[in-house]
């Protein structure tokens, strides 16, 4: 630069103060330019710094700033202009994805995320002579990175000159910040601008009928200026919109500006030459970032929708806010460029008074992850210490820290991980880079880079206010139901068909993506960007990369895919609160999808990842896809929390287990896995070891330690029990410090214990005694036998504290078989231990004259059991009390005085009786009540126990020998009917017995006898109306005819029958004649029954309706019911079914006299017969096959034949006191 160039600088004012500004720069190191727009300063700066570098015969570049791609290429372009040179020689730029600058360029204009990156290869920046920061003002995290890496650098470098320049800027600020460096400030060449408040009328009024009437307002000044109207957003643009079509202002195009709309319609605002007045609705992108030409009047509404990021939260909220007065006159300068203009607010001018001077600078409002990343790596100073033009807050600092933790890029000491140095070589957002890393590692890069790539640019769907509908239809091919990630995926396949080896068909592109409402200019970036990223990771990564293929199937695992998304933002996830309605994800934040997404409108799915959560009227989850919880627990272990709790000992693995609670940012991600608990917590696991596998009973192999731990446990409760102690004496505690004194700390398995068991003599070390496991000493237990003596007899004793339950006290525990020997008055004595209190108390319980003289009835209590001491009694205890309280006091005392029921219930011993199955038989306290209980159980044993003397089965002869009518021990031996043979056995009951043989010589016969009986059923002497009656009579079923053949078996064998083989053969051979006789009878008997019972049944059903006689029916109801009962011809026998027709013969009298006789007469008969009947009866129903009830029948039978009709000749005597004490005897009462 040795050669000094030519150098013209157009009248601009910049231009008119350049002696002044070089001046400055001469003798200062930093400079701060102040210029109002339109005074040129971002085009001359440039030219002045490049002239004073080349007088001073400086070798390096003058680097120029600018916050957005745009203005560099512009910029860069003018000034070459200006310096009669191509871009790319002297003059160049550098920005995203283009790069236009030769080793000669001197001027480079570029933006300042370049000069950040250019910082990690050369932390000196030693190619450049003068750095220019332009539209500082901006205040972005790069603008305020820079500021403060210049400001360490300018120390180390002596020769770098900056310089800081912007149209608003707080000079003072940036002065002191520089160390005093001067401020030149350059006023601006604009026509003068008029200001006009408008505040809104109302607290009610809107915001589009607000804008409406400031337009109407500025169109009655003039009527074809353009106007440019500032608004916070796209809602509210699309509804001032609405409202100013809507009032069809002549000649007049209303046009809207934000990020959204599709490129047409942009460059429609731009377009100043058309006839109509143009509104222009813009958000604050027309502030600076571009020139709308020909704005003669702005109305601005005092509000932008402002992006914050709330470091608590972790959510970046877009929220509206008052503009700070900076960007107020930023807004204003945008009219008054082409002619005198007017800018209305929206507002009073006391508000615009109380507004911020300026704008809160990004670095409080935004993430600082990326900024701490790049320091790390370029290893400047603590954050908390960098010199910040505004230093961030330190809740924000500390979020920063927290994301890069959370994407494994720093350790908790704050240094930086692998991972960290990784990411910090891609120029990219944390985040963005760890999605990448991680899907290298996963074989799906390829398509996470499409996905990254979307994710960087705005949405390319566009949806045009006038064709939504049409727009939301065009899409619905793009959507995946289960991700938005997969829609960038199909909508970049979609897009990728335009593709040839040299890049896109651009005009088929530009043609698709108009007919499927897609944004041509934002795929395009999408695309420089995806190429950039894929060159970024072959630089850094050192992985290769290809294009995505058009097949689905070859994009990769989708769930890995989303995994690797997963790792860049693991914070990012939530799931479906059914009852709130909206999901809830970690830290607390709750969020919906937003409307924009594939997945709004659709059945929520349980588990949502959301790429951002934003913040407007609500938390919005942008771009989102369902995952699998599980994942969590897999991509973040480091931010996952476990909670182990509830350990139990497991039987069937041997070993203590609990449960596992995995939360991840307040989240429950794992909810009760079950988990060995000997690697999470060895010191509980080992107690629950000893409490539960130890103590508890919880080993399958049990060793003789255990043995002797039941033995103690046992003989310490019995004695608890003894004592009334209940709890008392074992000390689970104590037992517990006992085993878990001796077994190693480490032990907690089954396994491992064994091992440890066997070992050495390790067990010998178990083996507890009483003492170790109670409190304290044990008593002396004497007084509390086991067992008790009486002769040479002994009986077990139980003792149980059991307040209020059914066993209480003191329990004497016998067999059946010993019921008969028991004493009837040891159960009265109980023990000693209770003694001297059950007399205490049986003194007390006398009557008041004799209790007085039984005083002091503890010293008497005592007396009488020191007398008793070692002496078995005889008598019951009340008998010997009141003998030795008669001798004592002098007075008659009798046993009868005593009062039991003033005893407690533990101190009235009990009986058990146990069956030889150990099942209880009876529980009381009275023996005598007791053996009347068991009365019939006893007999039943002694059935048993003759009965394998008597039993015999299967016999089909007489093979019995002489069976006596009684035996020994009072038992009755009788033949037994087995149906195809015959059998032997002793009853304890004689009419049992009775019946029992009956039947077994019967059947015998049938046997001796068989085809004899067999042509006697075929040929049976029945006329017509017997075997008419004979279905009728036994459920058709035949049994009535073989009942027949039975009883004329017994007629055959006649009275009494056989008890031996000899009389047996004899009688069998008689009977063989005698047969058909019987048979005659019987079928004689049978008809004359049949005949009688028709005309009976028929009187019933005449009068059963009848209010008089119904009782009658009734009454001859019960007795056809015995008469008619199933099995009557076997039960009725043959002598007496010979004859059976006289009962029915008897009724028909009784119905005779009814006719002749007042009924009176009848019922005094009723009722006489059915005091004894009616119980009868009801015995008989309750068991009809209760043998010993039948004579008992028959005798009510005849008495009721003697009654009601006394001119039927009697069968035998009969009378109402015999009735009586048959009944009696079966205790029918």
């Amino acid at each position: 630069m040795s050669e000094l160039p030519q150098i013209d600088y157009p009248d601009l004012p910049v231009a008119q103060r350049r002696d002044e500004i070089m001046e400055a720069m001469r003798g200062h190191q930093v400079v701060i330019v102040v210029g109002e727009t339109g005074s040129g300063k971002t085009t001359q700066l440039p030219k002045m710094a490049y002239e004073l570098a080349c007088e001073e015969g400086k070798k390096g570049r003058i680097g120029c700033t600018q916050p957005r791609r745009l203005a560099a290429a512009t910029v860069a372009r003018r000034v070459a202009e200006e310096m009669g040179t191509e871009l790319g020689e002297r003059v160049g730029y550098q920005v995203r994805f283009v790069e236009k600058v030769k080793e000669t360029t001197n001027i480079k204009f570029m933006t300042d995320g370049i000069l950040l990156a250019e910082t990690q290869r050369d932390r000196n920046l030693k190619q450049y002579d003068t750095l220019i920061i332009d539209e500082a003002h901006e205040r972005s995290l790069n603008i305020d990175f820079m500021l403060g890496f210049l400001k360490n650098l300018l120390q180390r470098r002596k020769d770098l000159r900056v310089v800081v320049s912007s149209a608003t800027l707080d000079a003072g600020m940036f002065s002191e910040y520089f160390d005093g460096a001067p401020v030149v400030n350059v006023e601006g060449r604009t026509f003068p601008v008029e200001d006009h408040y408008l505040p809104p009328q109302t607290d009610r009024e809107d915001l589009p009928g607000h804008v409406m009437r400031a337009v109407e307002y500025v169109s009655d000044l003039d009527s074809r200026g353009d106007l440019l109207i500032f608004l916070p957003g796209e809602r509210e643009i699309r509804e001032c919109v609405d409202a100013l079509e809507g009032r069809n202002f002549p000649g007049t195009d209303i046009l809207p500006l934000f990020a959204r709309l599709g490129l047409d319609a942009q460059e429609r605002v731009f377009r100043a030459d058309g006839p109509n007045r143009r509104v222009v609705l813009a958000t604050n992108v027309a502030e600076t970032s571009v020139t709308i030409p020909g704005i003669v009047y702005v109305i601005d509404s005092g509000m932008a929708r402002v992006s914050r990021w709330n470091p608590a939260r972790q959510i970046q909220r877009l929220q509206v806010e008052q503009i700070s007065q900076a960007s107020a006159r930023q807004r204003r300068g945008r009219c008054g460029r082409v002619s005198e203009g007017v800018c209305v607010r929206l507002y009073s001018e006391e508000v615009h008074e109380s507004a911020d001077e300026y704008t809160d600078p990004e670095i409080r409002r935004s993430s600082l992850a990326g900024v701490i990343l790049r320091m790390k790596s370029l290893r400047l100073p603590d954050v908390r210490e960098f010199p910040f033009l505004s230093p961030p807050s330190a809740r924000a600092i500390s979020e920063g820290h927290r994301t890069l933790e959370e994407v494994e890029a720093m350790a908790e000491d704050g240094s930086l991980t692998d991972m960290g140095y990784k990411l910090a070589r891609l120029p990219l957002d944390p985040r963005l880079g760890r999605m990448l890393i991680e899907a290298s590692r996963r074989k799906v890069l390829d398509s996470v880079l499409v996905m990254v790539g979307g994710m960087s640019v705005m949405d390319v769907r566009e949806r045009p206010q006038e064709k939504q509908a049409e727009a939301d239809n065009a899409h619905k091919k793009f959507n995946d139901a289960q991700s938005d990630f997969l829609t960038l995926l199909h909508i970049w396949s979609a897009v990728s068909t335009f593709r040839d080896k040299k890049g896109f068909k651009r005009n088929q592109l530009r043609k698709y993506c108009k007919q499927n409402f897609l944004s041509f200019r934002r795929v395009l970036e999408w695309d420089q960007i995806v190429r950039e990223l894929s060159r970024l990771v072959r630089d850094t990564l050192k992985v290769k990369t290809a294009a995505l293929p058009a097949d689905r199937k070859q994009w990769g695992d989708e769930d890995e895919m989303h995994k690797s998304l997963m790792a860049g933002i693991p914070m990012q996830f939530g799931f479906w609160d059914k009852e709130k309605r909206t999901y809830r994800g970690t830290g607390g934040r709750e969020f919906a999808i937003f409307p924009g997404s594939g997945l709004f409108g659709k059945k929520k799915v349980e588990w949502l990842l959301g790429f951002e959560l934003v913040e407007t009227t609500r938390v919005w989850a942008r771009k989102v896809s369902a995952i699998d919880v599980k994942w969590v627990e897999e991509m973040v272990p480091h931010l996952c929390r476990h909670r182990y709790h509830s350990p139990v000992w497991d039987e069937h693995q041997g070993a203590v287990y609990g449960k596992e609670t995995v939360l991840c940012g307040g989240l429950t991600i794992v909810d009760g896995r079950k988990v060995f608990y000997g690697r999470v917590s060895p010191e509980d696991a080992h107690e629950v070891f000893v409490r539960e596998a130890i103590l508890g009973g919880g080993l399958r192999t049990r060793g003789e330690f255990l043995v002797r731990l039941d033995e103690v446990r046992d003989e310490i409760e019995g004695a608890e029990h003894k004592l009334r102690r209940a709890g008392g004496l074992w000390s689970d505690e104590a037992v517990f410090d006992f085993f878990s004194a001796r077994i190693p700390g480490h032990i907690c398995t089954a396994k491992a214990f064994q091992k440890w068991r066997t070992t050495a003599n390790n067990e010998e070390q178990l083996m507890l005694t009483v003492q170790d496991c109670i409190w304290g000493e044990m008593e002396d237990l004497t007084d509390f036998p086991d067992c008790v003596h009486h002769g040479e007899l002994s009986y077990d004793v139980s003792y149980a504290d059991n307040p209020g339950g059914r066993a209480d006290g003191v329990v004497f525990e016998i067999s059946l078989d010993q019921v008969v020997d028991f004493p009837d008055h040891i159960i009265s004595w109980g023990v000693s231990g209770i003694l001297e209190e059950r007399v205490y108390l049986l003194v007390r319980s006398l009557p008041k004259s004799q209790r007085q003289v039984c005083s002091p009835a503890r010293d008497v209590a005592q007396a009488f059991v020191t007398e008793w001491k070692g002496w078995e009694p005889a008598r019951q205890l009340k008998v010997e009390l009141a003998d030795f309280l008669s001798k004592k006091s002098g007075h008659i005392i009798e046993p009868e005085m005593f009062d039991e029921d003033r005893l407690a219930d533990n101190l009235r011993p009990k009986l058990r009786v146990w069956s030889d199955q150990e099942e209880e038989l009876a529980y009381t306290e009275s023996v005598e009540e007791m053996r009347q209980n068991l009365a019939g159980m006893m007999r039943e044993k002694l059935e048993v126990q003759v009965n394998e003397e008597w039993e015999m089965t299967g016999g089909e002869g007489w093979d019995f020998g002489e069976v006596p009518e009684e035996a020994e021990q009072g038992v009755f031996p009788a033949l037994v009917d087995e149906g195809e043979t015959v059998g032997m056995r002793a009853y304890l009951d004689r009419a049992m017995a009775d019946e029992s043989h009956r039947a077994g010589c019967v059947r015998l016969l049938l046997i001796n006898q068989a085809s004899h009986c067999e042509y006697l059923i075929k040929k049976f002497p029945l006329g017509m109306e017997g075997k008419l009656m004979l279905p009728v009579m036994e459920n058709k079923n035949g049994e009535a005819l073989e009942q027949m053949l039975r009883v004329c078996c017994e007629g055959a064998l006649g009275s009494p029958l056989p008890r031996n083989e000899e009389d047996f053969l004899a009688a069998s051979d008689r009977g063989k004649g005698e047969l058909f006789h019987c048979a005659e009878n019987i079928a004689h008997g049978f008809e004359d029954m049949c005949e009688s019972r028709g005309r009976v049944s028929e009187w019933m059903e005449d009068h059963r309706n009848d209010r008089h006689l119904q009782v009658v029916v009734e009454d001859l109801e019960e007795e056809m019911d015995w008469l008619l009962a199933s099995g009557f011809i076997w039960r009725a026998g043959y002598e007496r079914f010979c004859k059976y027709g006289r009962y029915f013969h008897a009724m028909e009298e009784r119905l005779v006299r009814l006719q002749s006789l007042p009924q009176v007469k009848d019922d005094e008969k009723r009722e006489r017969v059915q005091h004894l009947w009616s119980p009868w009866y009801a015995a008989w129903k309750a068991d009809p096959n209760d043998v010993k009830l039948w004579p008992c029948g028959w005798q009510l039978m005849e008495w009721r034949a003697s009654e009601f009709a006394p001119g039927l000749r009697r069968r035998t005597k009969v009378s109402q006191k015999r009735i009586r004490i048959m009944m009696d005897d079966l205790d029918i009462r």
